[in-house]
Parts: structure tokens; sequence; C-alpha cells
């Protein structure tokens, strides 16, 4: 991982910056050989077999509540509507073992997991976790990971009740897999946007990889909070309740247009809004990310509004990329993203539960991108960041 350190005029506070870039020559060298890799003709694109994986859930057993394409999938147990999220986290992906402490390993597993329940409105029940270690990760090592996730889990009510480990010749890769409950309420879907609606977020943008001084070591993506209480704040009270929301994983450029691609292009959606539980817009089977007809809304979002972290701002003095850039398209923000009628908009809080809430644009009729920008000169533009994609660079 390239470091960079940067010290920002404005606040004097000193950062490392951390390029995701050159991970693979980060990776320890191993010393057995492995075979050589399989020669392919196209490379895997994430969004592409996502809308391969929509496309074929349409039709599922009954007992499927919420099918693939939200936060969280849903499935009746027992006359019981169990909640499921599972995520993988990956040495040379997500984190790079060499440089970062174990405990934020362990965090950041069950963190992120937590995020898509945040999402949802839900509580979280219990977690399973399978780790997969490379060969030679000591046995003190192992154990101390555990601890971690475990203390983890335990600190948001969410205990770990079983799983499953190996040990292989790559780097190491943890799943885990959370269960949940919405405890009397309706979930919160990524379905029901419609034009005139207000878009919202919790907390910063931005610079999630950046290393601050101030809380010292602070880095966000390994560090962040999960939103599980404002979540749950929004799908309990009708008064805030949105029309549908999402956790910023991938940033903003990345995850908006998921939400006006399950939009409401004729306004037909429910008020306060989770639609009908697991509702897919019918035009999200098939197409590049970059579709506009798969959009059946548009978003606008207001450049001067963006709610910019110092980390972004700090990553900006580095690299040169505005702070709005860093604000769009960094991801592993972990806020929320939501999305409310122009009545609750009039009567949202700045905070919920503690936690900023921003208004950063609305939803507007399809135009011939996903996302507006709308600078702060009155200009408006298409959104060109792109956020984050698994296997976006391949080929």
């Amino acid at each position: 991982m390239c470091e960079l350190e940067v010290q920002s005029q404005e606040s004097g506070v000193r950062v490392r910056v951390l390029s995701p870039q050159p991970l693979a020559a980060s990776l320890p060298t191993q010393s057995h050989s492995l075979p050589p890799p399989r020669s392919y003709t196209t490379f895997v694109r994430e969004l592409t077999l996502l809308h391969h994986i929509y496309a074929r859930s349409m039709e599922l057993p009954s007992q499927v509540t919420i099918p693939p394409g939200d936060d969280m999938g849903a499935v009746t147990i027992g006359g019981t509507s169990v909640l499921v999220t599972v995520d993988q986290l990956a040495d040379g992906v997500h984190f790079l073992l060499g440089t970062t402490p174990l405990a934020k390993v362990a965090r950041k597993a069950i963190t992120r997991n937590l995020s898509d329940v945040a999402a949802m409105g839900a509580v979280p029940s219990a977690a399973v976790v399978a780790g997969s270690f490379p060969r030679g990760f000591d046995q003190s090592q192992a154990a101390a990971l555990f601890d971690a996730m475990r203390a983890t889990a335990l600190a948001y009510d969410c205990p770990i009740i079983g799983g499953d480990t190996s040990i292989w010749d790559h780097p190491m890769l943890l799943t885990v897999t959370i269960l949940a409950d919405m405890q009397g309420a309706a979930p919160l879907l990524r379905s029901g946007a419609r034009p005139g609606d207000v878009i919202c977020v919790t907390g910063m943008l931005g610079g999630s990889l950046v290393e601050l001084d101030d809380p010292p070591g602070y880095v966000h993506h390994l560090d962040f909070e999960p939103r599980l209480a404002v979540g749950r704040k929004l799908a309990t009270d009708a008064a805030l309740r949105p029309r549908c929301m999402l956790d910023l994983s991938d940033g903003l450029a990345q995850d908006l247009p998921r939400l006006c691609e399950m939009g409401e292009a004729g306004g037909a959606g429910k008020a306060g809004g989770a639609g009908e539980p697991g509702s897919r817009s019918s035009s999200s089977s098939s197409g590049s990310s970059s579709s506009s007809s798969r959009f059946p809304v548009s978003a606008e979002l207001w450049v001067d509004a963006l709610p910019i972290s110092l980390a972004a701002h700090t990553a900006s003095i580095a690299d040169g990329r505005a702070p709005w850039q860093h604000a769009l398209g960094d991801g592993e923000d972990y806020e929320l993203c939501f999305i409310v009628s122009p009545e609750v908009a009039a009567a949202m809080p700045k905070l919920i539960e503690g936690v900023p809430v921003t208004q950063i644009g609305k939803i507007i009729p399809r135009e011939a991108e996903p996302v507006m920008l709308r600078m702060p000169d009155g200009t408006r533009q298409a959104m060109r960041e792109k956020g984050w994609e698994h296997g976006a660079s391949a080929g």
C-alpha cells in the first residue's frame, strides 16, 4: 500500500493517505507454487453479475419475502420473518493484514454487516462466521482475531453462535452472516423513490482510507460506527419514515443510482414507504449500470450541500481531486442514504440519535443520466464519478 503523509493548512491535522492501488504488491510472498491462472475471454464485473442474479430471482418460493437486491434478504421460518445478510472481508481488498491491527480487521468484519442491518431498520439477533486463514497464520493470532470479533459482536447484542474455519494457500478471507429481526416494524427497502422526494444522508462522506491524527489512528473504513440507532428510529417513527434507504458501502456515486433504479416514475408508491416487500423494478433485470433505460427516475445532487469529511479535504490535498469528488466516489462511508417525501423533509431534524442528517438533493423525472450534479455556480452536469465496483478495472 502506498502511503503519503500530508498536513492540512487549514486544520493543521496531519494525515496518512493510504492508496489501495498496489494491493497485490503488498501481499506476503508465499513459498509454495500456485497453479497458473486460467485464461478468460471476459472478466467478472460485480454489477453485471448482480443484474444476472436479480433477473433469475424474480420468482422465488412464497417463504422468501425479500429477494436479492436489498441490503438484506428475508425468509419466513415458522411464521416469523428472519432477515439475513452476508459480507466478505478479504486481505488485499478490504484490508492489508500486514499493516492493519487484527482488532480493527475483526471489528470491520462485524460492523460492515451491521451497516446492512441498519439500512433495513432492523435489530441484529446473531452472527455466524467463517474464516479461511493463510497457511502459517499463528494460532495466537487466530485466537485474538476471534476474541475481537466476539467482543465487537457482543457490543452490538449480536452474539456469534457458530461458523467454520479452514486453512489454505491464499490470503485471509473472513465471511460473516448476520440474522436480524424487524420487531414489529416494516423493513426499509431500496424501492419507492418518486420525483419530488428529497435525498438525505447521515454523517460525513469521503476520505475513508485516510488515517487521521485526531482521533489518533482513526481510519474511517475500519473504525466507523454502524448507524443502527438511526436506522431503527427511521423505521419506527412514522413522522420520519423514508420511502427507501440503503447504506453507502460503495460510495454515493455507486449507491444512489441503485435507489433510482428501483424508483417509481408514476408516483404510485406507498407513502412512508417500503412498498411491497421484495418488489423490484422489472427494468433492473438486464443492462449495464450506465444504461438510463433501466432507471425509472433520476437524482439531482447539490454539490455545495454535500457533508464532506475532513479526511476528504486532506485526501484532496494529496491527489488534487476536489473534496466533493472524494465525497461521491471514495466509498466505504457506511452512512445511510434515504429518500423522504417533501412533507417529511420539511420536518426532518438536523440530528437523529445524535448523528447529523443532511438534505443533499432531490429525485427528479428520468433524464439521460441517473444522477445529475447541480454545481455551486448553478450549472448542471452528469455525474461521472463511479464509486467502487469489484472487477471494474479487470481486463
